[in-house]
């Protein structure tokens, strides 16, 4: 045995009783790139190096052979192996990981107010129950079992009308936004102003052209979308509306309005997009059905559990017209090919148990309390405006970012909105205590 196979093999101990050549190969692997040896080093023969280890010297070669056809070694006939590569100066050094996640903000639900027993045993049902169609690709369009549920829940609970093959399960309203902006085939979207940042946000990246059209206290006016006036079909081919709580202001779309609104976007050829983003956690009356009831050929309606449960569950559904919904399906069929079947079981599941309908009663009525508590907290310099629903409210105020900071700095999330007609600040209603 060589001094320079004993010196090689001394910290390695004995070989293992079983993978011996694994072990080693991992053993001189670890040496190169470890800088023990450095490349150009020669190392012993086989024998040598077998003899050192306590192995076979067909085991040895066997490594040997392997390590040259991996790149690690060469070797020429009657000559040591030598060494090819190992450390260098290596790629460039990444940034530590950061966080992409947005900071907290006026339309995130209470996260102490999740249902952790009636998820838990939704989700037990829904892994007890998985068969092997579950476990493979799942349908595009979203899983038969929560399109039907979803079908019948928004029926009961909203008013729409849609059969479940017009459901198409999404990751949140975003993603809804994001293939209806190429579904639609709409090049000029009207939005309301103001409305989210993030509507807009979403649409531009899909290189829409996005027109903003203010609005007033009963809603968005048809009288002032562009192209309105021409009748002949011109101007935005798609109009975003959230008529049953209007973000930021709260403001609710007139009944004559919807009405006009529904016969210019019918006359003109335009597709409405409804979001029904929190709709739910509103108490009975308060709130009317949605716009898709009175046009289920021409409305769009999407909605989500971000604010009903929780955004990190990214889970949403838009219902559509049957040659939308068959357009959703074929492009989702060139993309991701649709949400995790357990998630979807598991919102299926608790629809079915009544446990998202006891979770929204809940939610409705710590908010209620909370949205008493902030009213009176901003009283008598402020007053709370629009329709009482949901996590977040609405203060008009001339000195609504001195109002915002002021907020933040109590730890209630609150932005200014910067309008003409609505000045003012969107406030968490779930975040007061």
């Amino acid at each position: 045995m060589s001094d320079v196979a004993a010196e090689l093999a001394t910290p390695w101990g004995p070989p293992p009783p079983n993978g011996k050549a694994a072990w080693l190969r991992g053993r001189l692997i670890d040496a190169i790139l470890g800088g023990r040896l450095l490349p150009g080093t020669a190392l012993p023969g086989a024998r040598d190096l077998a003899h050192a280890v306590g192995l076979a010297r067909g085991t040895a070669d066997a490594v040997y052979a392997q390590l040259q056809d991996e790149g690690f070694i060469r070797s020429e006939p009657r000559r040591r192996p030598v060494v090819t590569g190992g450390p260098g100066a290596g790629a460039p050094a990444l940034a530590p990981p950061s966080s992409a996640a947005p900071p907290p903000s006026p339309g995130v639900p209470d996260p102490a107010l999740f249902p952790h027993r009636a998820w838990a045993a939704a989700t037990r049902e829904a892994l007890a129950g998985l068969s092997e169609r579950d476990l493979g690709y799942p349908d595009p369009a979203g899983h038969p079992r929560l399109r039907a549920a979803l079908a019948d829940w928004l029926a009961r609970t909203r008013g729409v009308a849609a059969e479940p093959d017009q459901i198409h399960v999404t990751g949140g309203v975003s993603h809804a936004m994001w293939m209806l902006a190429t579904v639609l085939g709409a090049a000029t979207w009207s939005v309301e102003r103001p409305c989210s940042p993030g509507t807009t946000h979403h649409l531009v990246r899909r290189r829409v052209e996005v027109v903003e059209v203010p609005i007033d206290a009963d809603g968005i006016d048809p009288a002032l979308l562009p192209g309105a006036s021409a009748g002949d079909g011109g101007g935005a081919g798609a109009v975003m509306i959230t008529p049953s709580h209007q973000y930021p202001t709260g403001i609710q779309l007139s009944a004559a309005r919807r009405r006009s609104l529904v016969d210019a976007c019918r006359a003109a050829g335009r597709w409405i997009v409804e979001d029904d983003y929190d709709s739910h956690l509103a108490a009975p009356g308060v709130v009317p059905a949605a716009v898709q009831a009175l046009a289920p050929d021409l409305v769009v309606f999407t909605g989500s559990l971000s604010k009903l449960l929780a955004p990190g569950l990214r889970l949403g559904w838009i219902v559509a017209p049957p040659t939308v919904a068959d357009r959703l399906r074929e492009q989702r069929e060139d993309s991701d090919l649709g949400v995790s079947a357990v998630l979807q079981l598991t919102v299926a599941a608790l629809i079915e148990s009544g446990g998202l309908d006891r979770h929204l009663r809940r939610a409705r009525r710590v908010y209620d309390e909370r949205r008493a508590v902030l009213a009176a907290r901003l009283a008598p310099r402020y007053r709370l405006s629009g329709a009482p629903v949901g996590v977040h409210a609405f203060a008009p105020a001339d000195d609504a970012a001195s109002l915002a900071r002021e907020l933040r700095a109590d730890g209630i999330p609150a932005a200014a909105v910067d309008d003409e007609r609505h000045p003012g600040a969107v406030i968490s209603v779930a975040a007061v205590r």
